[in-house]
């Protein structure tokens, strides 16, 4: 039994003159208890629609939201054992913090020292104790994010979903909070569902990751899985940086396919596929799994190249090189001392080492 499944889920919003959007198209997700799933992808994509709809302020068109094995289509939102955190906190401006934090157990009829004592547990969690008595206005906006937090988690719910709720904050306090939450959801032990546009916060704290583009969910995984073994173009591109190329198929077997770049730049794929000869195919390869060196190196998987620009960018050089024609390579190289700081200057020739384990056909063309 999944702590959440969705079955064939669609949901489908009615617009002026009768348009139809269709924000989730026939989604089918299952969520381990205890897991840390996160939904991603960019603006649009249906992710929100998704979260909303398992918390029960959206219903599907059709198809249905298990929690535990129970279906939830009749239940609303207050019914079901699922807490939502908001991108805006949704605090309440003129009660305390304590007071925020125990709203939802008093309108559930909890006694006091019940109430004190689950709401003292949440805050210490939250690393708030000692704020009790301050208002939403005296807190900083990671400390709000805590206080909404902690009146989500008071409640104890099986599952609880966060709407980019890191969104508002600034760069430093968000991966402070992206390692407090992963911290966090190991110690409660509660299913988080984390929705977020952000590649490297799904990356960061999730246990697997879905990534959904125009409704569909594309690709399921954890987060080794997605960054290095992408099924699609936009999987591919969405995670981190990639390069594209387009190769033909010169032979295939034993495990290796060899291709063509532009008919003329050789190149060898570790895949077991049985492609034909003659068949175009999309190459994706990351830039930080190249590596670069001087015009003279000779080692295998080897092809020449020319250096077109070369970006400082702290911890690593950045390098535009021209393979053929038609194709170049972004190139990360680590600034691992001072003498690798823009070794390789614009107009220099160079030797590009593209091992077969660091390429992936992710598209095969007719």
């Amino acid at each position: 039994m999944y702590a959440v499944e969705l079955k064939d889920v669609s949901k489908v919003f009615v617009g002026q003159n009768n348009k139809e959007f269709r924000a989730a198209d026939n989604v089918n997700l299952q969520i381990a208890e205890g897991e840390f799933f996160a939904m991603l992808g960019p603006s649009g994509c249906g992710k929100t629609t998704l979260l909303r709809t398992i918390a029960g302020f959206e219903s599907p068109t059709s198809g249905e939201v298990y929690i535990h094995g129970e279906p939830m289509r009749d239940r609303p939102p207050f019914h079901r054992p699922v807490n939502t955190v908001f991108q805006n906190y949704a605090l309440f401006p003129h009660l305390t913090v304590a007071q925020n934090v125990a709203f939802g157990l008093e309108m559930e009829g909890l006694s006091r020292a019940e109430t004190r004592s689950r709401v003292g547990d949440a805050l210490a969690l939250v690393k708030l104790d000692g704020m009790e008595n301050r208002r939403p206005r005296q807190l900083s906006g990671g400390q709000q994010q805590r206080v909404a937090l902690a009146r989500a988690l008071v409640k104890k719910p099986k599952v609880l979903l966060f709407d980019e709720p890191l969104a508002a904050l600034d760069l430093k306090l968000r991966k402070e909070m992206q390692f407090e939450l992963k911290q966090m959801q190991q110690q409660v032990g509660i299913t988080f569902v984390f929705v977020t546009h952000d590649q490297g916060e799904a990356l960061t704290m999730s246990h697997r990751i879905a990534v959904m583009n125009a409704g569909k969910v594309l690709q399921v995984g954890t987060p080794t899985e997605i960054y290095e073994e992408p099924t699609s173009r936009f999987v591919a591109d969405f995670i981190g940086e990639t390069n594209f190329l387009t190769g033909q198929v010169r032979e295939a077997g034993n495990g290796s396919i060899f291709l063509a770049i532009d008919e003329t730049l050789p190149l060898e794929v570790a895949d077991n596929r049985a492609l034909s000869p003659g068949r175009f195919v999309t190459l994706a390869v990351r830039p930080e799994k190249v590596s670069l060196y001087p015009e003279n190196y000779d080692k295998d998987y080897c092809v020449p190249g020319v250096v077109e620009e070369a970006i400082y960018i702290g911890t690593d050089t950045r390098y535009i090189i021209r393979l053929t024609p038609h194709h170049t390579l972004a190139i990360r190289r680590q600034n691992l001392s001072r003498s690798s700081l823009n070794s390789f200057a614009a107009g220099e020739t160079v030797r590009v080492r593209l091992h077969p384990e660091s390429i992936r056909i992710i598209e095969e063309q007719e």
